[in-house]
């Protein structure tokens, strides 16, 4: 081969190599820049809002989310906050917003309390769907379910509480009007009234007209003249009246 030929073949392979490496050179320049520029002050998180959370508070949040002001905006676990935050007592559902100026938003929404539980010389608050919310050291204006073990905060009551808390739900507008308690007995839901009246509710159907049909009768029938009220067809309640009235 030619002298001159053989040069110019090691300079092209020299000017390849060149490139390659110059384009390796640059690229690993710019992932480093990138790198640098994800964990500056510029992307980093500088202030963490929450909306809602009344009961729970938002500093809760803000503490079981484990996100700290500094922290860098890429690779931040928010739906691992979103978890640790749903597992507060009173915490419904959770979303997460955030913004590349840095800011952090919680909206939470919350559980409604339904009814109240007597557990150790106080009142465990309850949600429709058993979730234990709170417990607190005086009787609240909610109806009285009687049940058995109670867990803590943030657990839940046995699934066979939930037809009577659905009783309890229907029965919040008239909470404190001569309703005592409900409870399971002989398989029935039974509604106890403060006189010692019994209502018996029967099926989970109907019970918003049902609580129609109590509050009507707690208005304008003298309660102490009756021992029991059968709801079960609310459009025609079954009232047994006692020896004292008759």
């Amino acid at each position: 081969m030619e002298p001159r030929i053989a040069m110019r073949r090691t300079n092209v392979r020299f000017r390849r190599r060149r490139r390659i490496w110059i384009s390796v050179g640059l690229l690993a320049l710019l992932v480093a820049a990138g790198y640098a520029f994800t964990q500056s002050p510029l992307l980093d998180v500088d202030e963490i809002q929450v909306i809602g959370a009344q009961r729970t508070g938002a500093h809760n949040v803000i503490e079981v989310a484990g996100i700290e002001l500094g922290t860098p905006l890429l690779g931040l676990d928010l739906a691992g906050a979103r978890r640790a935050i749903a597992a507060l007592p009173w915490v419904d559902q959770v979303r997460s917003n955030r913004t590349w100026g840095g800011e952090i938003t919680f909206d939470v929404s919350e559980r409604t309390a339904v009814a109240q539980v007597w557990v150790n010389q106080k009142w465990a608050l309850v949600d429709i769907a058993g979730r234990v919310l709170e417990v607190v050291p005086s009787r609240q204006r909610l109806p009285v379910v009687l049940v058995g073990a109670v867990a803590e905060p943030g657990g839940w009551l046995s699934s066979v509480v939930v037809p009577l808390l659905e009783v309890s739900e229907a029965l919040m507008p008239i909470a404190g009007r001569g309703i005592d308690s409900i409870a399971w007995q002989n398989d029935q839901v039974m509604v106890n009234l403060v006189g010692d009246q019994q209502v018996y509710w029967g099926g989970r159907e109907n019970a918003e007209a049902k609580a129609v049909a109590l509050a009507t009768f707690l208005d304008k029938v003298n309660s102490n003249c009756y021992d029991k009220i059968d709801l079960s067809v609310p459009a025609f309640p079954v009232l047994t009246s006692n020896r004292d009235c008759l």
